[in-house]
């Protein structure tokens, strides 16, 4: 199994993230929230800089049950 975290985790680690910013930094900014998931699964990213939030997205694994846009709306 590989690391994942869920949207809202990684929300709230990449919460006052200034961009551009490498691996390193956003690994730091969830340690820094006690977030050893979020942690785990940022570090295993490709260790380059990331431009945006949703650069961090599209490279991160997200769990399984955790893909919102996915959801239909009516199951919202």
């Amino acid at each position: 199994m590989s690391a994942s975290t869920t949207r809202d985790r990684l929300d709230a680690a990449l919460d006052g993230v200034s961009f551009p910013a490498d691996r390193d930094t956003l690994v730091e900014a969830a340690q820094r929230r006690d977030d050893d998931r979020t942690a785990r699964a940022l570090r295993a990213m490709p260790p380059v800089e990331y431009g945006s939030p949703k650069d961090v997205v599209a490279s991160v694994t997200l769990a399984e049950d955790d893909h919102p846009d996915e959801i239909p709306p009516e199951a919202r």
